[in-house]
This record gives structure tokens, sequence and C-alpha cells, in this order.
């Protein structure tokens, strides 16, 4: 038992339980002017589970996890099939599985199963990333997920899916002008979204940047032209997002001009943020989240809550403690000797980055509302428990069997 508690990493632990305090008095705080505040009990039993399953996480063998990543991307692609066929609908999307009273949302789990699979390939052998098979076959075994996952609809669990792999391919050495293409190239598919002229302005910069950098004539001219061809083709794309879909991207440009249609959302969500001042407006007393203004308070926009109810202060507390925890699980993960588990805790870490800069970053209307919650802090038990595997995962991590 004393060799087990000295293992413990405290400093997570302690992060994880300040931000699950600060989002169990924003859950019961936003749930209460809808009858809803039970809720925050419900909250209060996952992460209850959560502690467990983190808990029970020191004791799994990574060489296990290693031997079975393959199998892990099989059991991705059979639940995210099984939601189309038996999957329940909750506010016109259909992304849970139900158990009995028991639901969860396979999406989220299949993030740390796409972690795995991805992380044993790029950690094989030798990669040469001047052979495209590296790229290709890792972007086939995103692209099949993506494609299901959208099919739910969830465009923000796609999104997500896709940042994964360009983590993990970053993490195993994927050269920076690589990066940027990759990055530059799915930017151009939202082309019809943002506007013809920013497209055409995006173009003309990406064309200068190739000019500068490309190392040959010919492949800056490939890449150029491939930009060109998916902003054209954009329209297609587009097209095939539901309305409400393309009402966030339409919304986040000019919110005021289409407040009635979805800009309600970030315009609440900002001022409900504007609203919290130094020491906040108090527990249960904000104006936005208690006259239910603020829409999704306990899930999307649950940072609004916390800085309307607790100003500043609060804020404050809560950035500080995901700092702590991210920079506890960077050190962890700096230090393996394992490719296949640097891979892996690279992956988790900067996933649960990204997902709280993206939250965030919406709560302050400076992207689209994509869905994704709160890592820790937002409602539900799904997204919950796999954040917790996860953490739990990287606590392993640093512990033994840095030698897979």
């Amino acid at each position: 038992m004393k060799s087990f508690t000295k293992d413990i990493d405290f400093l997570i632990i302690f992060s994880i339980l300040a931000l699950s305090v600060l989002s169990i008095f924003s859950i019961y705080s936003a749930g209460y002017p809808r009858g809803m505040e039970s809720i925050a009990f419900t909250q209060i039993v996952w992460f209850c589970t959560g502690m467990i399953i983190l808990a029970v996480t020191q004791f799994i063998s990574m060489k296990s996890v290693l031997a079975l990543s393959n199998l892990f991307y099989g059991m991705l692609i059979i639940m995210l099939i099984l939601v189309y066929f038996i999957g329940s609908v909750r506010m016109g999307a259909k992304r849970w599985i139900e158990i009995g009273s028991f639901q969860f949302q396979p999406s989220e789990l299949g993030k740390f199963l796409f972690l795995c699979a991805l992380a044993r390939y790029y950690s094989a052998g030798k990669i040469h990333w001047n052979d495209k098979k590296y790229t290709v076959f890792g972007s086939v075994l995103t692209i099949i997920p993506c494609l299901l996952v959208l099919k739910q609809p969830d465009l923000g669990s796609a999104i997500t899916y896709i940042y994964i792999f360009i983590a993990v391919i970053f993490a195993a050495g994927l050269p920076y002008f690589y990066l940027f293409n990759m990055t530059a190239l799915s930017f151009f598919l939202f082309a019809k979204g943002i506007g013809d002229q920013f497209f055409i302005t995006a173009l003309v910069l990406y064309g200068i940047v190739l000019y500068k950098f490309s190392v040959k004539i010919t492949t800056g001219i490939v890449l150029w032209s491939t930009g060109l061809i998916l902003g054209i083709a954009s329209n297609m794309f587009w097209e095939g997002l539901k309305e409400y879909q393309k009402m966030r991207l339409l919304t986040f440009l000019d919110p005021e001009k289409f407040s009635k249609d979805g800009g309600w959302q970030i315009i609440q969500a900002k001022t409900a943020v504007s609203n919290g001042d130094l020491h906040g407006m108090g527990f249960m007393n904000g104006s936005q989240t208690q006259l239910r203004f603020l829409p999704e308070g306990h899930t999307d926009f649950i940072f609004s809550v916390i800085s309307e109810e607790f100003g500043l202060i609060g804020v404050l507390i809560l950035l500080m403690a995901f700092i702590v925890l991210f920079y506890r699980l960077v050190k962890i993960v700096s230090k393996t000797r394992s490719r296949y588990l640097y891979l892996l805790g690279s992956g988790i870490t900067s996933l649960l980055i990204f997902q709280t800069v993206l939250n965030i970053s919406i709560s302050l209307g400076m992207l689209p509302v994509t869905g994704l919650p709160l890592p820790f802090v937002s409602y539900g038990g799904s997204a919950l428990m796999m954040n917790m595997l996860m953490v739990g995962i990287v606590m392993n991590i640093g512990k033994h069997e840095n030698n897979i």
C-alpha cells in the first residue's frame, strides 16, 4: 500500500479534484433554473466512477495495451457501426448506445482506442516521411472513423479524430513543412463556409509560403493546385453538412447577423463571460445563467458559467488546475524511453489540451461552436470517464514498463 501511494502523482490528483469541484458547483447552478439541478449529483457519481477507473489503470500492463492496439481499432469501427443500427437518438443526433439504464458514447471511448492504434502503427519501426505510405495509411485509418462519426452527426468528434492523427504523426517526427501543408489543405475544405474573398486571400498567402519554402517548384505547384481544387470542391463538403453545422460556421463569422439562427449562443456566452468581472456575480447569481439566456450552460458553455459566477478568480483557479495537470502529463511523457508509450502519452496529452483550448475559445467567441465538452468540467459521463482513463494511462506510463 505504501509503495502504491508513493507512485501516485498527487499534483495530477489535486488538479483533477479542483476541476471537479468547479464542475459540480457550475453544473448545479446551470441546471437549477431548468429544474435539472440533480444532474450535479449524477456528475458526482460519474466522478467517483472515473476515479476508480483511474486507480485501476495503474495496474494495467502497458505491454498488453500494445499487443491489443490493432484489435482496439477493430473494436472502434464495430462500435461506431453499431451506433448507426442500434444507437439512441438525443437532440437530433444518434451518438449513444443504451444498455439497460446505462448510456455511453462510443466516439468518446473511440478516441483512446484510435490513439492506441495510431501509436502502435507509428512506433513499429523507423519512419521515412518521404515514403508517402506512412501518411496515406494513417489518413485512411483516420478517415474511416471520421466518416462514421459524421454520420451520427458529430462534427466536433470528427475534428478531434483528425487532430489526434495530426498530433501523433507530429510526435512521431513529421517535418514541420509536411504538417503545415496538411493543416492548410484541410483548411481549404471550409472555403465555402468562410467566404470567397477570404479563400482567395488564403490561397494567395499559401502560394507565397510554398514559393519561399517548397523544396521543388513542381511540388509547390502540385500542393497549391490541390488547395485550389479542394477550395472549389468545398461546395460539395458544405452541402454535406447538416443545416445546424452550417449555421455554426456562419454565426461564428457574424453572430449578430445570425442571432436568431444560432448566433444567440455565442452572444450569450460572451455576455456571461464579460459579466463576471473580478469576483463574479456569485454562486447561482449569474444573470445569463439563472435567467436561462445561456444555452447548454452545463455542457458546451460551462466556462461561461464559471466566468460569470466566479469571475476572474474562478477562471484563474480553473486555468491553474489545467496548467498543473498538463505540465505533469508532459513531464511524465517526456521521460519515457518507449517509442510506443511516448506516442500514446503525447497523443493523450495533446488531445486534452486541444479540447480544453477549443472549448474555452468557443465560449470567448474565438472559434465556431463544435459541441466538444471542457475536459473534467462539462457534464457528461462518457467523456469524464474516458478522460480519467487516459490520465490514468499516462500516470501508468510514468510508473513502469518504459522499455516495451
